[in-house]
């Protein structure tokens, strides 16, 4: 991705959490959540992060969760 492109998307993401707190404030937060969703697709795309390596990161955190522990203090990945 160009830099211009990078600054399109970053200066974009104010503005939709911006817009998504207006909708979660009126009680739309269905609504709320699909901007949410949003952002975080720019998000991962701003910072070349693949679905796989999301899925892989939240099956990480899930199983630190259930196990009562830190990714700090699991041994996966020392």
């Amino acid at each position: 991705m160009d830099e211009l492109s990078a600054r399109r998307m970053r200066n974009v993401i104010p503005v939709l959490t911006e817009q998504r707190n207006i909708l979660v404030g009126a009680g739309l937060s269905f609504a709320g959540h699909l901007l949410d969703l949003t952002i975080m697709q720019l998000r991962l795309s701003l910072h070349d992060i693949s679905e796989d390596e999301l899925s892989e990161f939240s099956n990480r955190v899930s199983l630190d969760l259930v196990n009562g522990t830190s990714s700090d203090e699991s041994p996966v990945g020392r």
